[in-house]
């Protein structure tokens, strides 16, 4: 019934945690779909802005040329450097003292007679001037030649001014091309960048106001103009991009503890559970053999009580082997691990457990051998540890084999340390499995089959040791052929009588 209702409350507890995960996903896409948009669209109203000015600019370009032109056309003819000079001498005489009114013509000095050809002669000027002006904006010989308008100088500076203005210093090329799109005037000589600048979309007719004549068109090109934009918009995009990473990496970090809290609560579950069976089929074995050797209806002979005390002494045993496994996974647990550290012979120990051990490989048919190949055996470790992973890794061999169990356990030794490989002939480990058979309370998944009992305490209790000796432990393994754990401890390493902080 408890069983049952576990069973319940973790699809419960699974069905909820995969529903948070979608919601917090979605919400998640949703957010960075928004920024996205965000940023495109202001990168595409920055892009517009940056076309603005450009055209702009051209406009400005073209009107200051224009005025030029035409103040270089008033200053050649005769009357109007004399109105230009006049102009200068009033504006002169106008910072020293007020001006007086001008008399209109007849109201001179005297009897007017000279004051009134005097202005005759201006007026008559005036409309020289006014007319010569006229009958040009309708004659296509007024205005001369393309090249000989503008000045390629002063089309560069002017285009730099005011680009200049409006912010934009990148890269440009120009040109000036008439109306079938031949080009007059380019600031570049390769074939190609003119191409690019004639299908340029910034471009403005050259003198607009001419009533007659070809149509000219100044046209830009800016390679760097993406570039431009991004670079204006730096800022804002390494910033949007820091918090949209920061705030997945959160997103993931959480899911990521969420999962394995939750596969944690449910191996934690099955050690329970595990445990209780495993405790409860000793203790009932144990039971039975007592109320059999009590019972005076059943005869006991030499050979049954035998058979019932090696019962209560393997179920003993047994239980033994599981109250250490739990606390050596509440020492390790805890964080204080002790080690006593002493002058080793490795071999030495090696030989005691495997001597021990080789028991139980021949109930099954097999052995366990020792090879002591290295040449210098002697470390500072903590027998009774170094020990019990021994007896870890020569149990599992035993337990996880499917035939008759072969367990040989080799050494070598270099400048640096001792290396102790544990081989054996059992089921062997997927490869997927391999960096996780460290994990507390983890298992291997056997599919259907339970035959072999445990906790998943043994290895992390092993790697700890291991670890708390300054080595390190690797696996290589291929299911089918069996499994092979190399154990590197270095000569020297740590203090003696230390506690450990895991």
């Amino acid at each position: 019934m408890q069983q049952g209702l576990a069973i319940v409350f973790a699809a419960v507890d699974k069905r909820l945690i995969t529903l948070l995960t979608a919601a917090i996903s979605v919400a998640l896409a949703g957010l960075v779909i928004i920024q996205w948009r965000w940023i495109s669209g202001t990168i595409a109203l920055k892009d517009q802005q940056f076309n603005e000015n450009v055209d702009n600019a051209l406009v400005a370009v073209s009107d200051r040329l224009e005025r030029i032109e035409a103040m270089q056309g008033f200053r050649e003819h005769e009357f109007g450097r004399d109105m230009l000079e006049r102009m200068d001498s009033a504006a002169r005489a106008a910072d020293e003292e007020p001006m007086e009114p001008s008399p209109e013509p007849g109201e001179g000095h005297g009897d007017g007679h000279g004051d009134g050809l005097e202005w005759t002669r201006v007026y008559d000027e005036r409309d020289s001037l006014i007319t010569d002006v006229v009958r040009g904006l309708f004659s296509p010989s007024f205005y001369g030649s393309i090249s000989e308008r503008v000045d390629p100088q002063l089309l560069d500076s002017l285009i730099d001014d005011e680009l200049g203005r409006r912010g934009i210093d990148e890269r440009h090329e120009y040109g000036i091309f008439g109306e079938s799109g031949e080009p007059v005037l380019l600031s570049i000589t390769d074939d190609a960048d003119s191409a690019l600048v004639a299908g340029s979309t910034h471009g403005i007719r050259l003198f607009r106001n001419d009533l007659v004549g070809e149509e000219y068109w100044l046209r830009i090109h800016l390679p760097d103009q993406h570039r431009h934009v991004l670079r204006s918009m730096w800022p804002l995009l390494a910033a949007s991009a820091l918090f949209v990473l920061l705030i997945i990496a959160a997103f993931v970090f959480t899911l990521r503890t969420i999962w394995q809290q939750k596969r944690l609560g449910d191996i934690k579950n099955d050690l329970v559970n595990n445990l209780t069976h495993e405790l409860k089929t000793p203790i009932s074995t144990i039971a039975l053999a007592c109320e059999a050797m009590n019972d005076s209806s059943i005869s006991k002979s030499p050979e049954q009580l035998r058979t019932f005390t090696n019962m209560i002494r393997d179920e003993n045993k047994r239980l033994g082997l599981l109250v250490e496994s739990v606390l050596q996974s509440a020492v390790v647990d805890s964080g204080r691990m002790r080690l006593r550290l002493t002058d080793l012979d490795l071999h030495a120990v090696l030989g005691d457990v495997v001597r021990n051990s080789a028991i139980g490989a021949q109930n099954k048919g097999g052995r366990v051998e020792l090879v002591p190949a290295a040449e210098l055996a002697h470390v500072h470790g903590d027998r009774i540890h170094l020990a019990n992973i021994f007896y870890n890794l020569i149990d599992n061999a035993i337990k996880y084999c499917e035939t008759a169990p072969l367990v040989q356990l080799s050494t070598r030794s270099d400048t640096k340390g001792i290396t102790i490989s544990v081989r054996d002939n059992g089921i062997g480990i997927p490869r997927s499995e391999q960096k996780k058979i460290f994990d507390r309370l983890y298992r291997v998944p056997t599919g259907d089959r339970h035959n072999v009992k445990g906790f998943g305490l043994g290895l992390s209790y092993v790697k700890a040791v291991v670890e708390r000796h300054g080595g390190r432990i690797r696996v290589e393994s291929e299911p089918g052929t069996g499994s092979t754990f190399h154990i590197t401890i270095p000569f020297e390493h740590g203090q003696r009588d230390q506690t450990a902080a895991l």
